[in-house]
């Protein structure tokens, strides 16, 4: 990783103190527990990006009224939300809960549960399989993380899974420039979904939107996508 570099296998393995065996018989129920409370995160940010446009398509209830009708009733109204909480929305929606909030949750997940694997293996027994990494924010990462000064569950040993992993790991704990301009479109095309999915506008326009929509949000995935593959391991 650029700023958040995992732990050299062989140095780290050979001078870590072996795990006591209490800790050895716990630590799979340990990544299991931790890996769970990182899913339920995860699962509560998914819900809350995507769980009422779901909502809506299943219901098929969802109608345009429903938001617009209280910016109506001013001139004032309506320009605050198209000129201030539309943005906002998008700038929230889009980088913030499609991508950072998933991205600082799913991979931990995704590496307690790599973790329960390798407690089981006993190539990995006599050896630690996960490490924090502490120090000053300004001298440690390089740019700020949304931890502060550690970050946890980091890999003793790297392989290519962990690597995939970790890139979306500092995507998350590391937010760039980048990766909010690539998601900022993705906002826009999530606003766009709620007439697309609306009962009481046009056909032309459940489709207009239905498409712009999409399309923006695929456009901005991409993007993000290729950003965080392509950083330097």
């Amino acid at each position: 990783m650029e700023d958040i570099v995992a732990g050299d296998p062989d140095r780290s393995t050979r001078n870590a103190t072996p795990p006591p065996r209490w800790a050895l018989a716990w630590r799979p129920f340990g990544y299991l527990l931790v890996g769970l409370v990182w899913l339920a995160i995860w699962a509560t940010v998914f819900a809350l990006g995507w769980g009422i446009l779901i909502f809506g398509v299943v219901s098929g209830e969802l109608t345009v009224a429903e938001f617009t009708e209280p910016s109506m009733s001013s001139v004032g109204s309506f320009l605050a939300m198209v000129f201030l909480l539309a943005p906002l929305l998008a700038v929230i929606m889009g980088p913030v809960v499609l991508w950072w909030l998933p991205n600082c949750s799913w991979p931990l997940a995704a590496l307690s549960f790599v973790y329960i694997g390798r407690s089981l293996r006993p190539s990995f027994r006599h050896e630690k399989l996960s490490f924090t990494a502490y120090g000053d924010q300004t001298n440690t990462f390089g740019r700020p993380t949304v931890s502060g000064t550690s970050l946890s569950l980091q890999p003793v040993r790297n392989t290519a899974l962990t690597r995939f992993l970790m890139r979306f790991y500092v995507a998350g704990w590391e937010p760039s420039g980048i990766g909010f301009l690539a998601m900022t479109p993705a906002g826009v095309g999530w606003l766009l979904l709620f007439p697309a999915i609306a009962k009481d506008v046009t056909l032309t326009t459940n489709i207009v939107c239905g498409v712009l929509g999409v399309g923006l949000i695929a456009w901005s995935y991409v993007w993000a996508l290729r950003t965080t593959t392509r950083r330097r391991s």
